[in-house]
């Protein structure tokens, strides 16, 4: 019997012994997931935990023909990292929000207008492109890094990446095309009134 089986029916029979093997023979594989999605020890360790606490309660619907214990589980760490990341991005942003009253806002800096319209393009995506272009440009992973953390094949990453540039290019294009359709309308307004007047 492997030992993967061995965890998985101990813990189906709620044998502390089985989370016990669990940790021991796979939480610093997926305490390395949760720590490249978060870059933080403290929500990785957090992360860490909730993925055992729902490995425990869910064992139930782990099927070995589907995947193997670590697959099952890497979902498991990557879908609780991202949710922390969510919930802790949205605290800090609720914090940010209160403090906007008393904020001074001078001129903003390129840098802040760029970070804006890159959120502005990411958002515009659907997810699946999306995190592709987080995680190889904001996050720095390699394609085959970035491969392995999603359990997608490179294949796709790649198929995804170019998806994902060829909608940027069509959305910056309709962009200009509406820039440019409101600047001439404001000539022909301010022609109008030179004219008119």
């Amino acid at each position: 019997m492997s030992l993967a089986i061995q965890i998985v029916d101990l813990i189906k029979a709620k044998d502390e012994k089985g989370l016990e093997l669990l940790y021991d023979n796979y939480s610093k594989a997926l305490y390395g997931i949760a720590f490249r999605v978060l870059n933080n020890h403290s929500y990785a360790e957090e992360a860490l935990q909730n993925s055992f606490l729902k490995v425990w309660k869910n064992i139930q619907q782990y099927d070995e023909n589907k995947a193997t214990l670590y697959t099952w589980m890497s979902q498991i760490v990557r879908y609780s990292s991202l949710d922390i990341r969510r919930l802790k991005s949205f605290e800090r942003q609720e914090k940010t929000e209160s403090l906007e009253p008393h904020v001074n806002h001078g001129k903003a800096t390129s840098t802040s207008t760029d970070a804006l319209d890159a959120k502005k393009i990411l958002n515009g995506l659907e997810e699946k492109y999306s995190i592709i272009l987080e995680y190889l440009y904001l996050k720095g992973y390699t394609q085959q890094e970035l491969s392995d953390e999603l359990d997608i094949p490179l294949g796709t990453i790649k198929t995804r990446l170019r998806k994902a540039i060829t909608i940027i290019r069509t959305n910056l294009k309709d962009e200009k095309k509406l820039f440019m359709g409101m600047f001439l309308l404001l000539v022909l307004v301010v022609l109008v009134k030179i004219f008119i007047f």
